[in-house]
């Protein structure tokens, strides 16, 4: 498995209701690595699982659009997208943070 850089960081940087406790990961746009990967990544890991031990992205935000939003020429300059995937909060950052923290038990 490659090594990711990701590192933790404090609730209040981000641009939502984030959980103090949230799992999170620094992106550089560019054409190596979608958010959408990027985002499927940083789910496992927060995890503790593989990405490929995850359910397809697709079936809860199109990755397409999630890498439109953040890479293009057009993309994103501020604010964020916030989505459930694998029964974790996530959400992406306009500033390259994408943060994961677990649901709660009541949400369905």
């Amino acid at each position: 498995m490659a090594q990711r850089n990701y590192s933790r960081l404090e609730a209040e940087d981000l641009c939502s209701d984030i959980a103090p406790n949230a799992y999170t990961s620094k992106f550089v746009r560019g054409p190596d690595t979608p958010t959408s990967i990027r985002v499927v990544e940083t789910v496992a890991d927060a995890l503790g699982t593989e990405p490929n031990e995850l359910g397809p992205l697709y079936e809860t935000v199109d990755p397409d659009a999630l890498d439109l939003l953040f890479e293009s020429p057009r993309r994103f300059t501020s604010g964020c997208v916030t989505f459930t995937f694998e029964g974790c909060n996530v959400t992406v950052d306009a500033d390259g943070w994408i943060a994961v923290s677990p649901g709660t038990d009541d949400e369905e």
